[in-house]
């Protein structure tokens, strides 16, 4: 967050592992040391913890480290697929990719004080979803039997929008700050 250290996934050793790169001195720093998939990595607001994907509970969940190191937290417990989590800016909240064991990839909201998630989206297929600067909306792709499609939703699900595009098809959306 402060512009001086990048969180990314390496496979130093064969195995992906979450690693930060000071881009100071270039020096690299590596936080997990698992035999699973360990991707995906996010830095919370404040820069104290990095979000990541793993399978080493068998499916992939979302777990948090601290980013000077230790040991990680699992944070999903609800279905057998969540990934891609991304901190809402106030750092209360998580958006990640779902599915609850019906092969549907759903947007959902995770309570980082409770626990707790809500789908917010019912579509077949959703992804890449980014919150919005001031944690309202969240903007994610879709498909739909026209194909692609840009798509957002509000951070308590309760609007829904898709964007029309001119064309072409839509990957990994993102708000700029």
């Amino acid at each position: 967050p402060d512009g001086t250290r990048l969180a990314m996934t390496l496979s130093k050793g064969g195995n992906p592992d979450i690693y930060i790169l000071r881009l100071a001195d270039h020096s690299t720093q590596r936080l997990t040391f698992n035999e699973a998939i360990d991707t995906e990595p996010t830095w919370a607001v404040d820069g104290s913890k990095i979000a990541f994907t793993s399978d080493r509970g068998g499916t992939p969940q979302i777990y948090e480290i601290s980013a000077i190191g230790g040991d990680a937290r699992r944070l999903t417990f609800d279905g057998n697929y969540n990934a891609r989590p991304r901190y809402s800016p106030d750092g209360k909240s998580m958006v990640m990719i779902t599915s609850r064991n019906d092969n549907r990839y759903r947007i959902a909201l995770l309570d980082l004080t409770s626990g707790n998630s809500t789908i917010l989206t019912n579509s077949r297929l959703d992804e890449s979803p980014s919150f919005a600067p001031n944690g309202s909306m969240i903007i994610y792709a879709t498909t739909t039997r026209y194909g692609s499609e840009l798509a957002a939703v509000s951070a308590d699900g309760k609007v829904h929008q898709r964007l029309a595009l001119q064309g072409g098809e839509v990957q990994e959306p993102a708000w700029g700050p």
